[in-house]
């Protein structure tokens, strides 16, 4: 038996949940700057003034209602991968030399370099995929190009203790703090693998 006092739980139908029924301060910040949902966006819904609010405005009525239609995309539908003729890409070099063939303008940030190596430093590490993954789009711009990104990597910081091991064996930044809480401190600790 739960010594805990009992709770309600109220569902809610669908109708309930729209922003019509929300109080009137949730609804109104939101509709006055004419922000939408993160669907809404997504989908390319645009806020417009509507003819009444455009009228409304001629006669000084300070109205806030704000209209979405939906604005279609000029662009063309790709295919399906069921129909496309195209094999499949199936290794990760494979994979990282269609994104360096996809995107040219990675030519002209290895150009702007001129040489020199891309600085990099990391904050809540992990597993350094940004660098596992910028090391793989140097070597597939150096097999397209002859040129690829350097980089150097200038620090990492890593709460956890495995995760901190595992980034002083596979990469050896020259510095590896501890917590990305103390960076904007005087002072930071540091890890040493012993």
């Amino acid at each position: 038996m739960s010594q805990h006092a009992p709770y309600h739980v109220r569902t809610l139908s669908r109708s309930q949940t729209r922003p019509e029924h929300l109080p009137p301060m949730a609804r109104t910040k939101k509709e006055e700057k004419g922000q939408l949902s993160l669907t809404g966006f997504v989908k390319g819904v645009k806020p417009v003034k509507s003819a009444a609010k455009k009228d409304s405005d001629d006669e000084g009525d300070d109205s806030d209602t704000v209209e979405h239609e939906l604005v279609v995309s000029k662009k063309p539908s790709k295919a399906s991968p069921d129909e496309s003729d195209l094999p499949p890409i199936n290794t990760i070099p494979a994979i990282f030399s269609d994104v360096v063939e996809r995107i040219p303008e990675l030519k002209d940030v290895s150009d702007h370099l001129n040489g020199r190596k891309l600085r990099v430093a990391t904050m809540c590490s992990g597993t350094e995929s940004p660098l596992l993954a910028l090391g793989l789009i140097g070597q597939a711009m150096k097999d397209k190009y002859g040129s690829g990104l350097e980089i150097e990597h200038v620090f990492s910081c890593e709460i956890e203790p495995f995760k901190q091991a595992y980034i002083e064996r596979n990469f050896s930044p020259p510095i590896l703090f501890r917590d990305v809480c103390e960076l904007g401190g005087e002072k930071a600790l540091v890890y040493r693998y012993i």
